[in-house]
């Protein structure tokens, strides 16, 4: 996915009630377009869709005989053990057919617990695969062992919340799975809020379009943050570095944000 594509994503999603972080939706779209520069193929599957903010995002990069899946438990809220969501169906679906392009046959849903998806649901020819459900460690182990299976070796994990101080379980299920799996899945990019994660001999050849970080930039809209090598679990990950801390300018961080979702640059949008 093309910047452009990406600033007509932020534009039309706007008003869709979400947490996604327009620099992470940029990331989103660098990998796809990395993915199509190398010839990979596969489906798209996300955890947890809320009412859908990023899996518009998902719906935009489909090509070919490419298809979109996605789970969420929407009306089983007793099955929210921490409250980290809630999804509705009607909200979700009316999104995807509004702003999402969504063709028919194309996106499956799977109203369940996560812990119930098989591989004939994700499939095992996935490119990418977004887990943002549960926060709880035990599910976030388990949403990380489906996306392994699910992945084919060119594709991309991404999981949300990792080092959110709010959510310290998800760190903790992240953690147990790194270590629990060695070598399966290993870090390929930290975002904003997301932690992107593919098999090495993916993130080799991902690498050569972010050597050195600055060649990365140009892919996407950084917007507030720049991109260094940082070390991390024994290896050099590609990683979001804010320019200022945005919690002492907490109102223009925001203003730039929602600047940036409505394609607006900041000065132009403050003279509205």
């Amino acid at each position: 996915m093309k910047k452009l594509e990406v600033r007509q994503y932020l534009q039309a999603s706007a008003d869709v009630k979400g947490w996604f972080f327009p620099i992470d939706a940029s990331l989103f779209g660098a990998v796809d377009e990395i993915q199509k520069m190398e010839g990979v193929e596969g489906n798209l599957f996300e955890i947890g869709v809320h009412h859908g903010k990023s899996t518009v995002l998902l719906a935009r990069t489909l090509h070919g005989q490419e298809r979109l899946g996605v789970c969420d438990i929407f009306e089983e809220q007793g099955l929210n053990r921490d409250a980290s969501g809630k999804g509705d169906r009607d909200i979700f679906l009316g999104h995807m057919r509004s702003f999402g392009k969504i063709k028919d046959g194309e996106l499956k849903v799977f109203a369940k617990s996560s812990e119930d998806l098989s591989v004939d649901d994700t499939t095992d020819r996935c490119r990418f695969f977004h887990i943002d459900g549960g926060h709880w460690p035990e599910i976030v182990l388990s949403d990380l062992i489906t996306a392994d299976k699910a992945l084919l070796p060119e594709g991309v994990v991404a999981l949300d919340d990792v080092f959110n101080p709010s959510w310290p379980g998800v760190g903790e299920g992240f953690y147990r799975f790194m270590r629990e799996h060695p070598g399966r899945l290993v870090p390929l990019i930290i975002g904003a809020n997301k932690v992107f994660l593919a098999r090495p001999d993916f993130v080799a050849t991902f690498r050569k379009y972010a050597t050195p970080a600055k060649e990365f930039s140009k892919m996407l809209d950084a917007g507030p943050f720049s991109f260094e090598d940082k070390e991390w679990l024994g290896q050099k990950v590609l990683t979001a570095i804010r320019h200022s801390w945005v919690d002492l300018q907490p109102m223009r961080a925001a203003l730039s944000h929602l600047g940036a979702a409505r394609g607006t640059p900041l000065r132009e949008f403050l003279r509205r």
